[in-house]
């Protein structure tokens, strides 16, 4: 009897082994998603209050229409999370990745993001990184086929809010703004919830959507026996850019 008692715990002290490895393989933080757009080192005194895009900053030639280009560069990134439901674990948990591999241009005007000519950003896909390789390559192979399209981009077709006459540099402001997010070869219209400022010749920018992989013809991926995904995404992109010129 004894024999037996001790043949039962050491199998479910196994099984509780396994439980805590499963949820310590596939588990994530906190996505540690910003709340506010990145603050912006000043270099130089900022331009008065009331100062417009065009006005302040880098010198570079405006394009038509007094709209000014700046390039996404250093500083931006991207993050992906969705939930994750673990095999034969009472336990769903959140499965991030990034990737700082970001870049596009932004078309200012004094008021804020153009809606003409269309700013754009896009995204490498390939370089998008988790906790978890077996994920990753899952994510690349067969869910986002990034040999075959590598990257997610996103071309605004509209804007609702910016920055406000007498705008004081460094301060934050909120609007939204609706585009066409491409990804897989599948276009689909969404709306980012963004948090921008702006100082001398650098604009700096959250901007958060979420949507659903089916709406993209994906099938949320799923590794038998090991983790399943749930079909939502929350994607999150940061935009550092530097006036062109």
């Amino acid at each position: 009897m004894r024999k037996r008692a001790f043949v039962l715990a050491g199998a479910v002290i196994v099984a509780a082994a396994g439980a805590a490895i499963g949820v310590q393989l596939y588990r994530n933080d906190d996505p540690e998603l910003l709340t506010q757009a990145p603050a912006i080192a000043t270099a130089t005194a900022p331009a008065p209050a009331g100062t417009s895009p065009a006005a302040a900053g880098a010198t570079g030639a405006p394009l038509p229409g007094g709209t000014i280009r700046y390039v996404v560069g250093a500083g931006s990134s991207a993050k992906y999370v969705v939930r994750e439901n673990l095999a034969n674990l009472p336990a769903s948990t959140n499965a991030v990745g990034q990737t700082t591999s970001v870049s596009g241009e932004l078309l200012m005007t004094g008021n804020g993001l153009a809606p003409s000519p269309r700013s754009t950003f896009r995204v490498d896909l390939r370089t998008l990184q988790s906790d978890e390789s077996r994920r990753d390559n899952t994510l690349r192979m067969s869910v986002l086929r990034t040999s075959q399209y590598p990257n997610a981009e996103f071309a605004l077709t509209s804007v609702s809010g910016g920055f406000p006459a007498g705008y004081r540099e460094g301060d934050e402001v909120s609007f939204t703004i609706s585009g066409n997010l491409t990804l897989r070869g599948q276009a689909r219209e969404v709306t980012w919830q963004v948090k921008a400022r702006r100082s001398g010749d650098t604009i700096s920018a959250v901007a958060d959507t979420s949507f659903t992989m089916t709406d993209f013809g994906i099938t949320p991926p799923d590794i038998r026996g090991i983790a399943k995904a749930e079909d939502g995404v929350q994607l999150q992109v940061v935009l550092v850019a530097k006036r062109a010129g």
